[in-house]
């Protein structure tokens, strides 16, 4: 029993026979290639481990250490991490120890990996594993909108006076527009450069046939924008995944009305849960953290995982790039960004 090697289609026939109801579009091969097509010297490895019936299944993404013939493996942007049809700790431990061999054996060093906390994957993972923050799900199988703090019920009763409307179209419909938009709005904040998603990012997403755009517009004006979010639709969940609005839009709660419209819908669609992801960074007290709590009451954790295959190469890698460990002591892939 080994590792086995499988393609994008493999892996998607093999995902869709696991006992899982609950799949997000993030850990699926449409995902997983949009990403490793965004991010240069990246390859993506479908790696297989099967045993008695049981699958165990994961998709990094293969890296480079610079100036070096070694490599590196890290999630997609967003979530990856093994998923298994079994949580047999024999099983999941001969999974994890081919893995680990299959790694060195193809020049591996070090890997981060990111959980997804729908998922709670960790459980498949033989690494260690950390708390990382906290993060939003609404259940869609309640009556949710009871649950908003507040604040935001005070936005949804300023936005119905408004004269705005709510639809959903393909992003397949609209990739230059959304590039566009969303661009712009990441510069009005001043947000990283690395935020800065080309439209060819968005072509490979709109591929995804849950990959749509919830749209608040003005009422009578659909091509006037006033906040758009992209969400993506898997098995049973729905992913809050990248946003904007515009200043017009802020003065009428566009992006709040997004976001509750968008619950709306994708509980009509048969969907079980809208998962929100967390802020920008650890604090408790981040604004975007903030913004996403208002919708649900309820927190989960997210955690994230990590692994030296190769102690001596490490060692030597930490000589190389100084100036990046003394930069970021905390990640076990500290000599790039990922």
């Amino acid at each position: 029993m080994g590792i086995e090697r499988v393609s994008a289609s493999e892996a998607e026939a093999l995902l869709g026979g696991l006992p899982l109801p609950l799949l997000p579009a993030t850990l699926q091969p449409g995902y997983i290639e949009a990403e490793a097509r965004r991010v240069p010297d990246v390859e993506t490895a479908y790696l297989v481990f099967r045993d008695g019936g049981a699958t165990w299944l994961h998709a990094p993404h293969l890296g480079r250490v610079p100036g070096t013939e070694w490599r590196d493996a890290s999630s997609p942007y967003g979530y990856g991490g093994p998923l298994s049809s079994s949580d047999d700790g024999e099983f999941l431990r001969a999974a994890w120890q081919a893995y680990a061999e299959w790694m060195r054996g193809h020049g591996v060093v070090v890997e981060y990996i990111r959980f997804h906390p729908v998922l709670r994957n960790e459980r498949h993972y033989g690494g260690h594993v950390e708390d990382n923050r906290e993060v939003v799900m609404v259940d869609l199988s309640t009556d949710f909108p009871a649950g908003y703090a507040p604040r935001v019920r005070q936005v949804l009763k300023k936005a119905d006076r408004a004269p705005i409307a709510y639809r959903e179209v393909p992003l397949a419909d609209a990739v230059p527009r959304f590039g566009a938009f969303y661009r712009a709005a990441m510069i009005a904040l001043q947000a990283d450069p690395s935020f800065l998603f080309e439209d060819s990012y968005f072509r490979h997403l709109a591929a995804i046939p849950g990959a749509r755009l919830a749209l608040c517009t003005a009422a009578g004006q659909p091509d006037d924008w006033l906040a758009a979010a992209l969400v993506l639709d898997g098995r049973g969940v729905r992913e809050y995944h990248l946003a904007g609005s515009t200043a017009a839009g802020r003065q009428c709660g566009a992006a709040t009305f997004v976001l509750h419209q968008a619950a709306l819908s994708a509980r009509a669609s048969g969907l079980q849960c809208l998962y929100l992801g967390g802020g920008s960074d650890r604090r408790p007290d981040n604004s975007l953290l903030y913004f996403k709590g208002g919708f649900g009451a309820g927190r989960w954790l997210y955690r994230t995982g990590w692994w030296v295959f190769d102690e001596e190469r490490y060692s030597q890698v930490k000589k190389l790039f100084p100036a990046e460990l003394a930069a970021h002591p905390d990640r076990p892939i500290f000599h790039r960004r990922v």
